[in-house]
């Protein structure tokens, strides 16, 4: 008798909706990011902004009815963590992933694209990386070369006409932005007259600052993808040796700890994915984010992370879907996605968006905002 009652009791707490089998699951998104390693810098604030995204549309009712949740973990930019992370939220459902932008990326398209499940670069804005990736990869984010375009032709319309460029070959963010800038600044009628190696993290560039000042033909300015905490370094040690040209870099540099170098990196100007000037999107954003944390964002990676969310929602309202294939679909045809940081039109055949890009200074110790557009030549990769 008294399991006979067990049994009605438990059929009807079923009935009546009570029991957890019958409550919609939430929508997994995945974040196997580096949040303690060396590109924490990016990948913690793109975390930030994804969970500040999911809190609004959460309590605005989800997507499709259900909620979304972040699954992210630590991957300390370790190769075999950062793959094994990405092989557990798999396990555990998650529907799409954030990739880290760091070492272990490639890897990380490779173990989603193999299981079907949509990807994306992340922070990570080097073009080359949706092919290599995989057949689910996007870039949701600002591609370098739309930005080393950008630069050549800002650079273009200050009136300079020949460059000289301080890159490093060890990874494609540093090795390809150069290749990018060149094209495009050909293409507009102005010239390279050389180029000079660095080493990342090298901690000196004496050498290469040396050679610079060495040079026959003197150039009207320097562009260089060089990024944080080297800039700093470089720039100190091209201004103590007298040499002031204008040097020209990229979004690498976008932290406040660039302006802690002081004069020396005074006139710096660099290509970003986004600046809050007052009455911008961004200024509200972070005027919101304020208002509900007591603080501003730490980096711009932060709304670089909250446009991804809200961009993956419309690619999956769009569709009526969750599920990773529809999700894919769902990507491919993202047009005119009004973001934070611009508009977003997804191009089909690369798997990379086309958005503006900005370009921001240093100033009298602050950051300033000098123009935001989409440039009128992007080379191809």
């Amino acid at each position: 008798m008294k399991k006979l009652l067990v049994v009605i009791l438990i059929l009807g707490l079923v009935c009546m909706g009570s029991s957890p089998a019958v409550a919609k699951s939430t929508i997994k998104i995945g974040h196997p990011g580096d949040f303690s390693g060396p590109y924490s810098f990016y990948d913690s604030p793109v975390r930030s902004g994804a969970e500040f995204a999911i809190e609004e549309i959460n309590n605005s009712g989800g997507v499709l009815g259900r909620k979304l949740e972040l699954v992210a973990r630590d991957c300390r930019n370790e190769q075999g963590l950062g793959v094994r992370l990405a092989e557990e939220m798999i396990d555990e459902d998650v529907v799409y992933i954030i990739a880290t932008t760091g070492d272990p990326a490639l890897a990380q398209g490779s173990v989603a694209c193999a299981s079907g499940v949509p990807i994306s670069t992340g922070d990570g804005t080097a073009p080359t990386l949706v092919g290599d990736m995989g057949d689910c990869a996007f870039q949701i984010c600002m591609s370098d070369n739309i930005q080393g375009a950008l630069a050549a032709e800002y650079a273009y319309k200050k009136g300079y006409r020949n460059a000289y460029m301080v890159y490093s070959t060890e990874i494609p963010y540093t090795k390809n932005l150069p290749t990018y800038f060149k094209k495009a600044f050909k293409k507009l009628g102005g010239k390279v007259l050389g180029y000079e190696l660095y080493r990342i993290e090298a901690g000196d560039y004496s050498a290469q600052v040396t050679k610079l000042a060495n040079l026959k033909q003197k150039p009207d300015f320097i562009f260089t993808p060089m990024f944080l905490p080297d800039t700093p370094v470089f720039m100190r040690q091209l201004r103590a040796a007298g040499l002031t040209y204008p040097v020209i870099s990229t979004d690498g540099n976008h932290d406040e700890s660039l302006i802690n170098a002081g004069k020396a990196v005074e006139g710096l100007v660099f290509t970003t994915h986004g600046y809050p000037v007052k009455g911008n999107k961004v200024e509200a954003l972070w005027q919101k984010y304020k208002a509900k944390k007591g603080n501003f964002p730490d980096s711009i990676a932060f709304a670089v992370g909250y446009d991804e969310i809200y961009f993956l929602k419309q690619a999956m309202e769009a569709t009526g879907s969750a599920k990773p294939k529809s999700i894919v679909k769902g990507l491919l045809n993202v047009s005119d996605f009004d973001g934070v940081l611009g508009t977003y039109t997804m191009d089909p055949n690369t798997r990379r968006n086309k958005k503006p890009v900005t370009i921001i200074g240093v100033e009298n110790g602050e950051f300033v905002f000098i123009d935001q557009f989409y440039p009128t030549y992007v080379p191809d990769i």
